[in-house]
Parts: C-alpha cells; structure tokens; sequence
C-alpha cells in the first residue's frame, strides 16, 4: 500500500490515516448476507479502509459498487494508485469504484436538512475514518446541520450523521473510527438524539492504551470503533463491547451488554463498562434517586480565565484583590492558600470574578493520563481564608446551592466522601474517556440523599481522614450497603 506524510497538514486538515491492521478489524465487523453490495467510504483518504474489499471477497460477495470521497488533492494520487492495487488483488469479483472530488458534507447537507435520499443514494455497508476537526459554528459545513448541533461542531460528528442519512434500511451497517467524545457532554446531546432515532449502536471497541490506536500517526487522543445498523427502532440487542491493548488487536476481550445499561437517561450518554464488576458498580450507584441540581446544588466551573486576565493578576495582597483559587491549591483533600507553586495569586475582580467566600467542594477540572484518578474534589472552607470575596480559576469546579446559599458543613464532608471514592472515579471513567471533568456529567450522577450526605460527611470530619481509602470505606459501611 502506497503511504502519505505531511503531519503539519494532516493536523491542520484534521485527517490522520488508518494503519492496516485498524482497517482490517473494522472491516472484519461487518455482517455479510448478501452478494451484492453498495458501499462508501465518505473520507477515503490513502484508501487503506479499502481493506473492506479484502473481507468481502473471503464472504463470498459477487459485485461491489464502492463510492470513495476525498477531496485532498494531495493524497488523490495515492488513493488512485491504491485502489488499482485493490483492484488487482480481487479480480474475481465483479468491481465498480468511483472516486469523487468533493465536499461529503456539503455536497448533501441540503437534502439531510430536508431529510430526502441525497445524491449518493443509499448503501449496504459504510467504513469511515472520517476527520476530527473542529470547525467555527457558522462554517459551510454546518449548513442544513443545525438540527445535529448543540454546541461547538466537529467534522467527525457530521459525518457519522450524514452516513446514517445515507444508510439503506433493510439492515444497512456503519463502521467507524472516531473520539470518544460524542458519548457524553452537552455538545453532542443532539447529535446523539439523532444517531439514535436513525440507527442501532451494536459494537463498541475500545483502546486500553489511549495512545496507541493511532501509533503511527501518534494522534493522541481517545478514540473508540463503533458499529450502528439500520432497523426497527424497537428492535433493541446486547451491544457487544470489546477491549484490546492497542491497534494489534491482540488478545481481545469481550463482554455482551444490554443496551439500556449503555445509553442511559435523557442526554443519552453512552456507558462504556468492560467488566461485570463495572456493570455491577453502574447498577448500585443507579439505585441513588437523586442529582446535585435535584438536591438544590449544582457543580460550576471556575470563573475567573487567568491567562485572558492576565493584567489584574498580582503578586501581592491590597485592598482591591481578592485570592484566586486554582487546581493546584489543592493539597490532600483540601484547598491550601496560598500555594508557592502559583505566583499570581490575588486578582483585581470584575463583578462576575467574584464569590462569596463560603464553604466549598471543588475539583479539579482538568487531570493528565497519567494520574491514577480522574475525579480529584478538596473541601474549601470560608475560615481558611479570611476575606469577603474570592474567586476561581476556569480550570477548577465548585459545588454551591443554586440559590447561592451557604452549603451546611457536613453536606460539604459528605460531597468529599462520594467524589473521593474510587467508586464514584470509576464511574465517571465509564461514562467519560477525556482528561476533563465535565460539570454537566458531575451534575447527572446519580448521589446519595442530603440525609445520607450529612451521615457520611460527620463520619469524614470525626476521622480527618481524607484518603481514597477512608472515603471508599466511608461509602461502602454507610450508604452502599443499603442502596
């Protein structure tokens, strides 16, 4: 197979290429039962997903029409030299490919908006490893996308949705390679109401190392492969969720899961549990009726975005400043001001810097890879810092009353004890693969009762002990026992 290299434009484009092996377990996930077939791949790059061609002729497939899209001109070339060499290799089947030089999105976005068959036409089978891009809110692109776009939008996202639009009914199947951000957050909830209205989630592959899946192209980020297909909306299957080290693909593990474990509650977050322990650990936090916001708090994210403000940060304490709090003032569970390893410390605040200086729980909003937990809390106390006002950097969460009460003492202890646990990190890991700790998924976790809070939170306070250990302890003798 011919290669292309330009790594500068790749990530400027968004588009990183497919190694072999990738392409031939995503082509190994299709389901074969008839002999003729249409498929596309709407972002063909080199053409290596082309490897479908390969399986196909293993399943005993007679004729296949392939539809290629691409439209950087600097790799057509290739994509042209490798198809030949496809071409080659299955002589014995009856084989029409088009190449097309154009805009996949655009070119259909129009007929999506309107929900018609587009131009294409529709397909048996689609293989993508589409671009991951993000684009302004008001590029071409998002056109007659608007009903898919909750926030900011992303190239692979539109994609998988226009394919969907694109799949035949009678058991159509997609396969593709994409971040695993779509699964949760705010920004893909109408892209994941769509997704699934139009298509059934049967597969899920995920990468132990989240470094690895793209090895050569050393793409780092969370990726996952994914299977829809098209039938009956109440027609629900175990999806089936497999796990391997790496793009070897390797000693694969497998585990089958009702779909109702995996996509849950009204944002439709997709659950990515790999073992029956974290199955089992899904259902005894969901036995806890309530949320922040239905107990009257909600998690928000720091308000003060230090690197915009750079010219009212201070080194020094007046009159005019109040402390800035940011992630690394968090020491063993608590919040330590001031902290040598920050030199700005006090901010000259415009009105909507400031808060009240009240109790707190914060998190932390941001964790690297390498930490061993995601969910990093610390309990702020009004009398640890004696002033009226302070504020907080974006890169930290707090928990407060939506009503902007003060938070009893104890409900504070006892918010420490559930995002302390390995329970509670574990869970989030399920449900979210990125580095950031997103105030809209804290805000949706299932919690225990203020009664139940309180209990824990007067148990943390007579122990002092804030370790990982205590909490998980605290949670499993006080309230896991009963849930």
């Amino acid at each position: 197979m011919f290669g292309y290299k330009n790594q500068k434009r790749e990530k400027k484009i968004g588009q990183f290429f497919t190694d072999s092996q990738t392409a031939q377990f995503m082509a190994s996930m299709f389901s074969f039962s008839k002999n003729r077939i249409r498929v596309l791949d709407p972002g063909a790059g080199t053409g290596i997903l082309s490897a479908f061609l390969e399986v196909a002729k293993k399943n005993d497939v007679e004729y296949i029409e392939l539809i290629l899209v691409e439209n950087n001109k600097d790799v057509l070339p290739i994509l042209e030299q490798n198809i030949r060499v496809f071409q080659d290799y299955c002589k014995d089947i009856e084989l029409n490919v088009e190449i097309l030089d154009e805009n996949f999105i655009t070119e259909q976005s129009l007929e999506f908006s309107m929900n018609t068959i587009t131009r294409y036409g529709q397909f048996d089978y689609i293989i993508s490893n589409p671009p991951y891009l993000k684009i302004p809110r008001h590029s071409p692109e998002t056109l007659g996308m608007e009903s898919i776009i909750s926030g900011a939008p992303n190239l692979y996202f539109l994609f998988m949705a226009l394919s969907a639009h694109c799949l035949k009914n009678s058991l159509g199947e997609m396969v593709f390679i994409v971040p695993r951000s779509w699964t949760s957050g705010a920004y893909f909830k109408k892209f994941r109401e769509f997704i699934f209205n139009n298509v059934i989630l049967t597969d899920i592959h995920i990468f132990n190392s989240r470094d690895e899946a793209f090895s050569i192209e050393k793409v780092l980020q969370e990726t996952v492969i994914v299977k829809f297909v098209k039938m009956p909306k109440n027609k629900q299957i175990d999806i089936k969720i497999s796990t391997s080290e790496n793009n070897s693909f390797q000693n694969i593990q497998k585990l089958y899961v009702n779909h109702e474990i995996i996509i849950r509650g009204a944002n439709k977050y997709i659950f990515i549990p790999t073992s029956k322990e974290e199955i089992h650990l899904l259902k005894k936090l969901d036995s806890f009726q309530d949320t922040l916001p239905t107990l009257g708090m909600k998690l928000k994210t720091g308000l003060t975005v230090d690197f915009k403000n750079r010219e009212r940060l201070s080194e020094e304490s007046t009159e005019e400043t109040i402390p800035l709090i940011y992630s690394s003032n968090i020491v063993n569970g608590r919040v330590k001001f001031p902290n040598l390893k920050e030199t700005f410390q006090y901010l000259l605040p415009t009105k909507g810097m400031m808060q009240e200086n009240k109790d707190y729980l914060m998190l932390k909003r941001f964790t690297s890879k390498e930490e061993s937990k995601r969910l990093q809390p610390a309990i702020y106390l009004k009398d640890d810092i004696h002033t009226n006002y302070i504020s907080t950097d974006n890169k930290l969460n707090f928990i407060e009353n939506i009503d902007k009460t003060h938070l009893d003492r104890d409900v504070v202890f006892g918010l420490f004890v559930i995002f302390n646990s390995s329970y509670y990190d574990n869970y989030y890991r399920i449900l979210n693969g990125s580095t950031q700790v997103n105030a809209t998924e804290i805000n949706d976790m299932p919690i225990p009762n203020k009664k139940l809070l309180k209990k824990l939170g007067r148990k943390l306070m007579d122990s002092e002990d804030f370790s990982s250990q205590n909490s998980d302890e605290l949670l499993e003798k006080e309230v896991l026992d009963y849930a």
